[in-house]
C-alpha cells in the first residue's frame, strides 16, 4: 500500500508562511553581492556598485545601503549637505586591492564630524579610534592601513548645513593610520 500525502492547512503549512521582513524590508531569495533587497513597496534598498565612481543623491541613495564591489576602488561623492537628516550607508563588499575606496563631500563648504573605530591586526596595539579633524572632508580606505576590507561600514548623516556626521567601523592592518583628510 503506497503512502498518500496532502498539503496541510494548519499554522505551519506552506500556505501560511509569510516573507521575512526586517525594518520594512522583505528579505528573500539570493542575498549575494548582486542582490537587491526591496522594501514592501518594491523599492530597491541594496545597491551594488562595480563602477569606479558614484555620485549620491538624496532621492536615489538616502536610506539605502550602497555596497562597494570593485577591488580597484570606488570614489563616492556625497550630495551637498543641507541638514535634512538623510542617512547614507556605505559598505565595502569587496576588499580594495588597488587604488582606494573614497567617500568625499561635494564641495569646499561641506565637512565631516565624527569618528572611525578600527580593529587592528597588531597584537600589541589596541583597536584604534580616529576622530575627524576640523575641516576633514574625505575618507580614504586603501585596503590596508586605512581600512577598505570587506565588511567595513561607513554611515554618513546630513546633520546641518555644510555638515555630515560620520560613524565608521573598519579593519586596519600594518601601521594603522587615520582614514580622514581634507582633499576637496
Amino acid at each position: 500500500m503506497g503512502a498518500s500525502t496532502s498539503q496541510g492547512t494548519g499554522p505551519g503549512s506552506a500556505s501560511n508562511i509569510k516573507p521575512l521582513i526586517f525594518n520594512g524590508t522583505v528579505l528573500s531569495g539570493n542575498l549575494g553581492p548582486d542582490a537587491a533587497l526591496e522594501s514592501m513597496s518594491g523599492e530597491r534598498k541594496l545597491l551594488s556598485v562595480t563602477a569606479s565612481s558614484l555620485s549620491l543623491t538624496a532621492s536615489d541613495h538616502a536610506g539605502k545601503v550602497v555596497v562597494l564591489n570593485n577591488a580597484a576602488g570606488v570614489t563616492v561623492t556625497l550630495p551637498a549637505s543641507v541638514g535634512n537628516g538623510d542617512v547614507y550607508t556605505i559598505v565595502v563588499g569587496t576588499t580594495v586591492t588597488s587604488n582606494n575606496d573614497i567617500v568625499k563631500v561635494a564641495n569646499t563648504s561641506d565637512s565631516f564630524v565624527g569618528r572611525a573605530i578600527a580593529s587592528s591586526d597588531n597584537a600589541t596595539t589596541t583597536n584604534n579610534i580616529w576622530n575627524v579633524a576640523s575641516g576633514n572632508d574625505t575618507i580614504t580606505l586603501n585596503g590596508s592601513t586605512k581600512g577598505g576590507y570587506a565588511g567595513d561600514m561607513i554611515q554618513v548623516i546630513d546633520i546641518g548645513s555644510n555638515l555630515f556626521l560620520v560613524n565608521a567601523l573598519l579593519k586596519q592592518t600594518a601601521v594603522e593610520a587615520t582614514p580622514f583628510s581634507a582633499t576637496v
